[in-house]
This record gives C-alpha cells, sequence and structure tokens, in this order.
C-alpha cells in the first residue's frame, strides 16, 4: 500500500502507550520501524510495517493491545504491509519520524543493558553447550586452559534440554544469585519464575515451565576430561532434587518450587567472578524458529571479551566444528557460516548492546586445506558492573 499522506496525529500517541506496555526488545522488534498514517476514512490509523512477517506478528501478538488503546482514542487501527516504492516528502517525512523515534529507543535500550541485567549465566555452563548437544554424537566441544575434553548428553525419556530448559535454568540461577547465595538451592514460584522470564502467565506457562525443570532433573551428562597427567570421567545432573508445592487441587498452577543444584554445578556458581549478566527478555524478543540466534546469544552473554576503547569489547572465535559443536549445529562450516550471519543479523536487531555479529575471513597466512577459513566477529558495549 503507497503512503498518500503525512504521519498521524494519533500515531506518536499510540506508539507512547505501547512503550510504556511492552519491553523494549519487544516495541523495537516490531513496532520500532512502523509509520503511522490516517487511513481513508475518518477515525482510521493505518500502521503500515515492512513486511508480511512484523504484520502478523502484530496482528497475532498485539491485537488486543491495539484494540485496547481504538476503545479509547476512539480509532480503528489497521495494519499493513507498505510497498518498497514510495516517495514524497510526506513519506520522507514519516520515515525521518521513524528513524528518530527508533533511535531514542535504541539509546534507552543501550542504557538499559549498560546497567546490570536482569539475569546472570556462567561463561562454562553457556561454553560448554549443555543445551544443543546432540544425544546421538559425542562432540569434542571445550577447551579451556589445559584442559581437554568432551561432554556427552545422557537423555531421558523426557528429552533433551534446549533453548526453553536454558533460559528456565538461567532463571533458577539467577533467583539463586539474588539470595544470599550461602547453599545450592533455591525458593521461587513458578510465576515468579514466568515473569522473571518475560512469559505471559498461565496454565500453560505453568506446565512448560515445570516439563522443562523436569528435563534439567532427569537429563544426564558425561564429562571426559584430560591433563598431562592422565584423565578423568564425570557423571552428573544440572539438579540433584526438585520439590513443588501447591494449595488446593493438584491441577493449580500455583505452586512454590525448591530446587538443588547438583554438587558440580554448586562448585562451578559458588566460584568468584564466574557468574556474568544476562537479558533474558531478549531470549523472547528473538522469537520462535531463532533456536541458533538463541543458543549464539547465551553463548556471547558467557564470554568474556577484550576491552577495547569507548566502552566497548570485542572476541573473535573460529568458526570450526568446535564452535558448531557448542551451538547444536549440524552440516557443513559453509552452512554454519549463512547460518551464523543470520543469527547475528537477529540478535542485533534486538540487542542495541551488540553493535556488530559478523563472519569475516581469517587473516592468517599459510592455511592448510580443510582449515576453517573464517572467524565469528563480535562488537559489544561493556556493562556497567559484572556480578560477581
Amino acid at each position: 500500500m503507497p503512503l498518500p499522506c503525512p504521519p498521524s496525529p494519533a500515531w506518536p500517541d499510540l506508539s507512547a502507550w505501547l512503550r510504556d506496555r511492552l519491553s523494549g526488545p519487544e516495541y523495537a522488534s516490531w513496532f520500532s520501524t512502523a509509520i503511522g498514517i490516517d487511513g481513508e476514512n475518518d477515525g482510521e490509523l493505518v500502521l503500515a510495517v515492512p513486511n508480511s512477517f512484523c504484520a502478523t506478528r502484530i496482528r497475532s501478538h498485539h491485537a488486543s493491545l491495539l484494540h485496547q488503546w481504538s476503545e479509547g482514542a476512539g480509532y480503528r487501527v489497521e495494519v499493513v504491509v507498505r510497498e518498497d516504492a514510495t516517495s514524497g516528502l510526506a513519506q520522507l517525512a514519516a520515515v525521518n519520524q521513524v528513524q528518530a523515534e527508533d533511535h531514542r529507543a535504541r539509546e534507552l535500550a543501550l542504557d538499559r543493558q549498560r546497567q546490570q541485567p536482569p539475569g546472570v549465566i556462567t561463561r562454562l555452563l553457556a561454553e560448554r553447550g549443555f543445551w544443543s548437544l546432540d544425544p546421538a554424537s559425542q562432540l569434542a566441544l571445550f577447551q579451556v586452559d589445559d584442559l581437554h575434553g568432551a561432554l556427552q548428553v545422557i537423555p531421558s525419556a523426557l528429552g533433551t534440554p534446549g533453548t526453553y530448559e536454558a533460559a528456565v535454568f538461567t532463571g533458577l540461577l539467577t533467583l539463586w544469585a539474588g539470595g544470599d547465595r550461602s547453599e545450592p538451592r533455591v525458593h521461587t514460584s513458578l510465576r515468579s519464575l514466568a515473569e522473571l522470564l518475560d512469559l505471559s502467565w498461565g496454565g500453560r506457562t505453568a506446565a512448560e515451565l515445570r516439563h522443562a525443570i523436569e528435563v534439567l532433573k532427569f537429563t544426564g551428562y558425561r564429562a571426559i576430561g584430560q591433563n598431562q597427567s592422565g584423565g578423568w570421567e564425570r557423571l552428573f545432573n544440572l539438579l540433584n532434587d526438585v520439590e513443588t508445592q501447591w494449595t488446593g487441587p493438584s491441577t493449580t498452577p500455583h505452586r512454590q518450587v525448591m530446587a538443588v543444584f547438583s554438587d558440580p554445578i554448586w562448585q562451578l556458581i559458588s566460584q568468584p567472578r564466574v557468574l556474568r549478566p544476562v537479558e533474558l527478555s531478549l531470549l523472547r524478543a528473538l522469537g520462535h524458529n531463532r533456536e541458533l540466534a538463541k543458543r549464539l546469544f547465551l553463548f556471547l552473554e558467557g564470554t568474556s571479551m577484550h576491552p577495547l576503547e569507548s566502552g566497548r569489547e570485542t572476541v573473535e572465535r573460529i568458526v570450526d566444528q568446535r564452535l558448531a559443536g557448542t551451538l547444536g549445529a549440524r552440516g557443513e562450516l559453509r552452512d554454519l557460516r549463512r547460518n551464523l550471519i543470520r543469527a547475528g543479523e537477529a540478535i542485533t536487531s534486538v540487542a542495541p548492546r551488540y553493535e556488530r555479529i559478523e563472519v569475516v575471513p581469517r587473516q592468517k597466512r599459510g592455511l592448510r586445506p580443510g582449515e576453517p577459513r573464517y572467524l565469528l566477529r563480535i562488537v559489544r558495549s561493556r556493562l556497567a558492573a559484572t556480578p560477581s
């Protein structure tokens, strides 16, 4: 649909109203590129968005919000896809307005992300691919200092952990880190956990959280390590014990939860300076069918980087089979390279802290045949502080 008229005076009101009710990443993902114009009929506000995916997302997830605003403002809101071939001063003015609002929104989001995000993760849990292991294989996934080893998942009948379970475990870890940290257990409720993870509350969410916690409890891992003096093997779970309590019928979603971290995990998370901040709401903002982007985001949030000037930091990782294993990516490295580019674009679109996530050729001379030829390069803003 072409844009024949200037921005509607109602759009700034709706835009501000939506900002007050949506998280920063959610607004930036779906409304920051919208253009609000007057429709052909009186009392009609047309939201023109850049593509059909964005339009479908708004219609399916935010129709009730738009209807609520419409009833109070006396407008009828229609969501359409704008055509690329639009021109004229009115279009330019609309684009400039949107860009200015988007810039302000990204600056506010970046300021918030530079402060302490409301979640924590650990570097080793993120780097060793707990959330992306293939139960049919045993991959050499990690190499830390003088330690070379492999991590294998031993799935239960409930399945293997994925990014949803990763978010739930990160939420439990965050709640534990917010306490006195004197023991390896965390007490919470399913509703509090849902709020922390920015999930809409209801019976279905409660059931999904309970299932994720059970998957975390019953999934086993085998860690095999080698060093100069020999080697070792250890079998463990992420959670040793889980207990839920409720009042009333057993079908109620309102349950209290007590989860106990296993000894290996307790030894890890209780070490000084091992916890790192993570913006949990961004996992949801990445949307469905973005599994690699979510795994990459968790991986990067748990990764330490080298400081740059102007409050930034950077790191480079070789795009090789080890990185593929950590991210749960199968196939050829050329496929991983293309998928990493798309995943990086998804992350930078919802996380202003990440300036660049790109795949670049390696500059090393004399690369042998079959040696990885690309690097994953990340540049992001440094946080104001790191949790201890």
